[in-house]
């Protein structure tokens, strides 16, 4: 049986700089994020192969946005699958700041960049 997306519980471990998603207290999914002159960028996100496509990597999105979006600046996305989720929910677009020119030629990096 699947998750449902609620049951996916995501923290911030700032230590680490990581949102980490977890399923029964195991890490099963992550989004990093660095911070520099008052900044904060989502940079990359990691799902576990047998937990994707169940709404863990949406949680982890729009978990950090949320927190994120609370600080003085637009947050950045370097992020492939962040810069989607956004293009999905475009309630936040005035909170983000897209560069999709630096993403890594990820399989999403190129979906999106394709269809452009």
């Amino acid at each position: 049986m699947q998750p449902s997306p609620a049951a996916v519980e995501v923290r911030k471990d700032e230590t680490t700089r990581l949102y980490e998603a977890l399923i029964d207290e195991q890490v099963v999914g992550t989004l990093a994020y660095e911070t520099a002159g008052g900044r904060a960028t989502l940079t990359h996100s990691y799902v576990d192969p047998d937990q994707r496509h169940r709404g863990i990597a949406s949680a982890l999105a729009r978990h950090a946005l949320e927190d994120l979006a609370r600080g003085p600046t637009k947050v950045g996305i370097y992020c492939g699958f962040v810069a989607d989720y956004v293009q999905d929910h475009p309630e936040w677009n005035d909170a983000v700041d897209i560069s999709r020119s630096t993403f890594i030629a990820t399989r999403t990096a190129r979906d999106t960049t394709s269809e452009r």
